[in-house]
Order: structure tokens, then C-alpha cells, then sequence
């Protein structure tokens, strides 16, 4: 399946293997099992491919992390976690760089701007930071994906969610906090499907958790360059399954 020159019919379907891409930039984008084992085959100077499987227990539950470990022991496996390889790939290499910074005037008051250039997706990604993040106090963060309805002109599909304004002004109002912006790309049929898109539902719980997971690694690796360690989140609670790999600690979500 993952030969360079696999073509469909060299497979036999239906079958029972699901295939997985992995995101560009690995855990450090996303910090999932698919990542991590291309990852580690990567690392290892093999082709970027694996095959990931699911233990179970004997009652047919999920084996979690003490049941893992006791299964190495017995069958003599060497075992792994996420938050290790990401911060070995933070040690080795970083997918993001900041490139410039300035202090900006806003309508809600001066903030320092940070311009951060994402290597991986060829994009640069904002900053708006305020206050001293070494004073003590837990400093306010929200990573936010740029929306370009939402944003730039106010529609309010969804009036649960962040606008980029709301966000500044809820930040501005604490002593110190920082505003993370993430910019995609967007072609001109994908806004035109966000137009209409507007009458439909909203994202079901797994697109969210996935929209989640392929951004906040990026968000965290600048989070780290900026000297932040234990955070409040503007945010619904989320599941940030390897966030402690980029030595974050969430102590609290605002919502």
C-alpha cells in the first residue's frame, strides 16, 4: 500500500486495513498515533510508512497506558509515548521560526506583534501578546484559526465561537495573555463552500476534535518560543492528547 508505485488494483478490497495520511510536520503539527509512526520510521531513515494496530484487553476495552506497559513486560517490547517523541523532535528541529516582532497599536489597547513562519505549510502565522509572562500570573491564550466570515465580517453562523475581535478584547481586559492567529490557506471555492455552507449544521464533534488536533501543535511550538509554561485557555475544555510533550500545562479553560 505504501510502495511507490502501488496502484489500486495491487490491493485486495474490500479489506480490513484502513488508510491513514499522516499530517505534513508529523507530532509537531499533530500530535497523533498516525503522526508518530511515520515519525519514528522517518527518523529511523526508512520510508515515512507504518502500520498501527489497536491492543485489547482480554475483556475487549482498549489497553490505556498501565496496561500497555504491563504487555511490553510479558512479550519483552520496547514502549513509547507520543510526549517523548515530540520532545525529541523539539530538541532536533523546529517547524516553526520567528522571523519579526513589534509593538502595535490596536483598538484595544498595545499589544506585541509576532510574525512566526511556518516551515512545513509554507505560511506565517500572527502573534498579538500582552504583559510580562514572567510576573507570576497565568497568563490567558487562545490559538485561533482565521476565518474569513467570521472575522473579517462578523457573520455569526455558529455564536458560541471566538471572533478574532472578542478574543482581543477578552485578552486586553487581563494583565497578561496572548492571542496566537493561524492562517490557512484558502482558495476561492473553499470560501465560496463556507458561504454555503452557512444554512447547514455545524461540525460534528469528531471534525472539531479533528480541526483541533491538525492546529494545535503549531500553536504550541510558538507558545513555547514565547516562554509560556502553565496557561489559561480561551476555549471550550479539549482533550490535547501529547500537549504535555510541548511542556504546556493547562490549568484552566475560559469559555
Amino acid at each position: 500500500a505504501v510502495a511507490d508505485d502501488a496502484r489500486p488494483e495491487h490491493l485486495s478490497q474490500p479489506g480490513h486495513i484502513f488508510p491513514v495520511m499522516a499530517q505534513p510536520g508529523g507530532v509537531l503539527t499533530r500530535a497523533g498515533h498516525t503522526e508518530a509512526g511515520c515519525d519514528l520510521t522517518r527518523l529511523a531513515g526508512l520510508t515515512p510508512a507504518a502500520v498501527i494496530v489497536e491492543i485489547m484487553n482480554d475483556d475487549g476495552t482498549m489497553a490505556r497506558r498501565p496496561e500497555l506497559e504491563a504487555f511490553a513486560r510479558q512479550h519483552g517490547l520496547r514502549i513509547g509515548t507520543i510526549r517523548d517523541l515530540i520532545r525529541y523532535r523539539l530538541r532536533t528541529e523546529r517547524s516553526v521560526e520567528r522571523i519579526a516582532q513589534r509593538r502595535v497599536q490596536t483598538e484595544f489597547g498595545e499589544f506585541d506583534l509576532y510574525c512566526y513562519e511556518d516551515h512545513v505549510h509554507r505560511d506565517l502565522h500572527l502573534v498579538l501578546a500582552r504583559g510580562d509572562f514572567r510576573s507570576g500570573t497565568l497568563p490567558l491564550v487562545r490559538v485561533h484559526v482565521a476565518d474569513t466570515l467570521r472575522d473579517v465580517l462578523g457573520v455569526r453562523a455558529d455564536t458560541r465561537a471566538w471572533t478574532l475581535r472578542d478574543a482581543m478584547r477578552r485578552i486586553a481586559d487581563e494583565p497578561s495573555g496572548a492571542l496566537v492567529v493561524l492562517r490557512e490557506p484558502e482558495s476561492p471555492r473553499a470560501l465560496a463552500d463556507a458561504v454555503q455552507g452557512l444554512a447547514r449544521r455545524e461540525p460534528s464533534a469528531n471534525q472539531q476534535a479533528q480541526s483541533v488536533l491538525r492546529t494545535y501543535g503549531i500553536g504550541a511550538q510558538i507558545l513555547k518560543d514565547l516562554g509560556l509554561s502553565r496557561i489559561r485557555v480561551l476555549s471550550a475544555p479539549k482533550q490535547l492528547q501529547g500537549v504535555a510533550g510541548f511542556d504546556l500545562e493547562v490549568v484552566e479553560y475560559v469559555d
